[in-house]
């Protein structure tokens, strides 16, 4: 975080411009007494109302850029704080360092905060069911990366340890929309640190919400492990339960906001996929020969029943499947990589 986020007054920040007071009333539209109450406190952002900011921010240079450096790094700070008294150190070069939004990665700091705080409620489920998203996402994923210059926390082990007792506590609340989502996402992030199917997370549920953390775990696991077995088992789990492949179906369109999150994980009959065909090629180029294998046998077959132009990327779809199939040591993978190019080759 910048020191642009140091509280200054606003004559500190008019000073360089050689603006006084009755200047930045005069450009700002508002009363000299208005201006005056403001000038020399440096904590004058809790004081003035939001239409006397806007008209600030409209008329004087520098003042946008502040609020919101200094609102960005009042509530870092705070976190900071937080995050400190249970144990867990903020990483602040990672995090200047990051090209994900500041305020996705303080929001993912404050979900954190409220997994090691153990807060098993509503609240909780509904606030980590936000990070549902390819960016939200990325930024949960700093959250928990054990990576160097990456990860938000300089050990996320405790965070781990507390996402681990807390899931069950979520699953044992009142059933919900979030609660799922929440414990998928939970999941998912722990499996990808850990590389393994985490037994303390496997709840023996009813319905979709048994499918949708099984998803979480399956992905976040293969994402790390590279488990081609894995992979295997989970397209068998597929083929046998039309639920989990509704479920893996509704996935990918949610995650890329090509389709709307529903609370009956239903999908429209007509979807275009352009920024799942966008993720699934990014993921075709940089995932793993096992997760490679996954799209190809379980996820883009499913795709294409939705959306048979795959958001218009067919041409792509099979150029990147030839040649990282071609790549690819195991010839399982090579071989449902060749069958679903000769597949995609036939579509008109």
């Amino acid at each position: 975080m910048t020191a642009d986020g140091e509280p200054k007054s606003l004559s500190e920040i008019t000073r360089d411009m050689g603006l006084n007071m009755s200047d930045v009333a005069a450009f700002s539209g508002l009363d000299e007494s208005t201006v005056f109450r403001l000038w020399d406190n440096a904590e004058w952002l809790d004081r003035v109302s939001g239409r006397s900011l806007q008209s600030l921010m409209a008329s004087i240079p520098g003042i946008a850029e502040y609020s919101r450096a200094h609102a960005i790094r009042k509530r870092l700070d705070g976190l900071v704080s937080d995050l400190g008294a249970e144990g867990l150190a903020v990483d602040l070069d990672a995090l200047d360092g990051s090209a994900v939004p500041q305020q996705l990665l303080l929001n993912a700091l404050e979900a954190g905060l409220r997994i090691v705080r153990g807060e098993a409620n509503q609240r909780t489920s509904s606030f980590i069911a936000r990070f549902w998203g390819r960016e939200p996402d990325t930024a949960l994923e700093a959250l928990y990366s054990t990576e160097r210059g990456h990860g938000l926390l300089t050990d996320p082990a405790k965070l781990v340890e507390s996402s681990v007792e807390l899931a069950p506590r979520l699953n044992r609340k009142t059933y919900s929309f979030h609660s799922i989502l929440a414990l998928n996402i939970l999941t998912h992030q722990v499996s990808k640190v850990t590389g393994s199917l985490e037994a303390d997370l496997g709840f023996e549920v009813p319905g979709r919400q048994t499918a949708f953390m099984m998803r979480g775990v399956v992905m976040g696991s293969l994402i790390s492990s590279g488990d081609l077995d894995l992979a295997e088992r989970y397209r068998r789990e597929l083929d046998a339960t039309p639920v989990y492949a509704a479920l893996e179906e509704w996935s990918f369109p949610t995650y890329m906001r090509d389709g709307r999150i529903s609370s009956d994980f239903t999908l429209p009959s007509s979807l275009s996929l352009r920024n799942t065909a966008n993720e699934v090629l990014r993921e075709i180029a940089g995932y793993n020969d096992a997760y490679v294998y996954y799209l190809a046998s379980t996820y883009i077959p499913l795709a294409l029943k939705r959306d048979p132009a795959f958001g218009g990327r067919l041409a792509e779809l099979t150029r990147a499947l030839e040649l990282r199939g071609a790549d690819c040591e195991d010839r399982r993978i090579r071989e449902t990589c060749s069958t679903l190019v000769r597949r995609l080759k036939e579509l008109p």
